[in-house]
């Protein structure tokens, strides 16, 4: 049996928190005319006290429509209203289970449908009136959180919920296939929080200044968003700006601009977003912008490389961006969100290593001369927590660099996957005895006390015996020619039957009058020399014909499954 700890303190005050129920409260309670929730276009905010009662209210209203313990399903376009109705979901003692707006692809919230077996959609009015094309809500009681009678809120009894009862589900992006509901607890999140507060420590704490505002584009249905647009501010304190993603990718230029105005700001990214600015950014845009106010940009969500840490700071280092405000994390929706974490104030944390020393799952360090990879620190790792690699044929703890399925272990992990069996949640290492380990399907060692994370166990391509990672090899595709698009390559292995082959699909620049056969040569040249690998296969496709998810993530299985099928579209020169 799990035994979770609740001794949970709100920073600060050091009021003991068992639940976020109590989190949500005791932060209205103390500062109810607090306009911590604002959201960019249209400009919209919301004080503790107007989100306390309007959480108040949505709980009678569900408690109305269904038992407390059941599903609720939470679709909704970026927004204030996410925050109310995952509050108030938490209010009645409803499973929050967020999934991506309504208007969005239907096939993937369906399968979520089937897993969750939700009683209640929470939408909002002008929401739940559009048509949701080939979406089925079944038998679903649509409430429209924006548009209730505040006065019921007065009949609030506070829910029968304690810390191990479960605060919502977490689906994955479904970037590997059907997504998986993470049951996460209030006991969960909570530790989650406190060691998220503490990993994101600054010395500006201990002269008592408050911690500043953030400004986040990550949907709110994803881990990182949710946390960090609605749990994360409750819990340090601080007040946050959101913004819809599509408007950061339409205009990288919006999200830096935002930052820029705030002045003294938090923010966080995946290192896609990194790279898009560099490229995006125009000189006339530059020059407006004040980053210097930037204490922290956490970077995490898929693999953080080196060379785009680079890019970034040089490009707005003239902007005052400094480089120790680049912190890279590494987290998964398993263990709530965050794992581990660099310090605000140490820049990232480097180490070059011997390429081929790596694809035997050997951490070389080599001196700069040598070449070599070079590799991005996720940080230390936390004192309560867990975090051991482990070797794949022997099932025991790694040595230091030596490269191995990370496996974590700690209260922030959850209780498993909702209607689903896996034995991923119940692993067990050797030297930690009755200890119950999360099997996070990511490769990586520990070195000098920190954390590197190399790949995905899935997702590495294996020939010769010899390991590679896709997304180092997508990153040679991408510089390889200029008719390449950005964040338009997939690296597969493909067993023919024989062996596993190595196939590139390459998203072509629209319009591009690249000579296909040469652009399929640079290609093969550019993985043959950087790699020591042989293309087997080089597939040229139309712009956009990469399924990606909404946070970004290649949807790996769909790219195998339409290579498989020859269902990709083709580029057409």
């Amino acid at each position: 049996m799990r035994i979770l700890d609740p001794r949970v303190h709100l920073p600060g005050d050091g009021t003991p928190l068992a639940t976020l129920v109590d989190l949500c409260r005791a932060r209205a309670a103390a500062e109810p005319r607090r306009r911590v929730f604002r959201h960019r276009s249209p400009d919209a905010a919301l004080t503790l006290a107007e989100f306390d009662t309007r959480a108040r209210a949505l709980a009678v209203r569900l408690l109305d429509v269904v038992p407390a313990g059941s599903r609720a399903l939470l679709g909704f376009a970026p927004g204030l209203d996410f925050a109310v109705a995952l509050a108030g979901c938490l209010y009645a003692g409803v499973v929050a289970v967020p999934v991506p707006p309504l208007g969005g692809p239907g096939a993937r919230v369906e399968s979520v449908v089937r897993s969750a077996r939700p009683g209640v959609l929470l939408s909002t009015e002008r929401e739940l009136a559009e048509p949701q094309g080939e979406a089925s809500w079944g038998d679903l009681v649509p409430i429209a959180v924006d548009a209730l009678d505040h006065e019921r809120a007065d009949r609030w009894q506070r829910p029968d919920t304690g810390p191990d009862s479960v605060a919502y589900l977490q689906y994955s992006s479904g970037s590997t296939g059907e997504p998986k509901g993470v049951t996460l607890t209030h006991a969960n999140v909570l530790h989650n929080l406190a060691m998220i507060h503490q990993a994101t420590a600054r010395p500006a704490d201990a002269e008592g200044e408050p911690r500043p505002p953030s400004v986040l584009w990550l949907p709110q249905h994803y881990n990182m968003g949710l946390i960090g647009s609605v749990l994360e501010p409750l819990y340090s304190g601080h007040d946050v700006v959101t913004m819809a993603a599509s408007a950061f990718v339409r205009s990288p230029y919006t999200w830096l601009r935002t930052l820029s105005d705030v002045g003294r700001v938090d923010t966080c990214a995946p290192n896609f977003a990194l790279d898009l600015c560099t490229r995006r950014i125009t000189s006339a845009q530059l020059a407006t912008l004040d980053l210097s106010g930037v204490e922290m940009l956490l970077i995490g969500g898929e693999p953080v490389r080196a060379a785009t840490l680079d890019r970034f700071h040089e490009t707005f280092a003239g902007a005052g961006l400094r480089r120790d405000a680049l912190v890279p994390a590494y987290g998964l929706a398993e263990s709530t969100v965050l794992v581990t974490a660099g310090q605000i104030g140490q820049g990232p944390v480097l180490l070059r290593v011997d390429r081929t020393a790596l694809t035997a799952g050997v951490a070389r360090p080599v001196e700069p001369a040598a070449g070599g990879r070079l590799l991005v620190s996720s940080g230390s790792v936390p004192a309560a927590t867990t975090v051991v690699p482990v070797d794949a044929v022997t099932g025991r703890p790694c040595d230091d660099g030596r490269v191995g399925e990370i496996h974590v272990a700690g209260p922030s992990v959850g209780l498993g996957y909702w209607n689903a069996e896996s034995d991923v949640f119940d692993a067990v290492v050797p030297d930690h005895p009755g200890r119950r380990f999360l099997r996070t399907g990511d490769l990586g060692f520990r070195y000098d006390g920190e954390l590197f994370v190399t790949g995905r166990a899935k997702d590495v391509i294996i020939i010769a015996g010899a390991n590679h990672y896709p997304h180092d090899i997508e990153a040679t595709v991408e510089r390889a020619h200029p008719a390449v698009r950005e964040r338009g390559v997939c690296a597969l292995g493909v067993d023919d039957g024989e062996r596993e082959r190595l196939v590139v699909l390459v998203e072509v620049v629209p319009e591009s009058a690249a000579d296909p056969a040469e652009l399929v040569q640079a290609v093969r040249r550019a993985v043959h020399v950087a790699h020591g690998l042989q293309a087997h296969g080089v597939e040229l496709l139309a712009a956009g014909a990469l399924p990606y998810t909404v946070n970004g993530k290649l949807r790996r299985a769909d790219c195998l499954r339409g290579h498989l099928a020859g269902a990709l579209p083709r580029w057409a020169p």
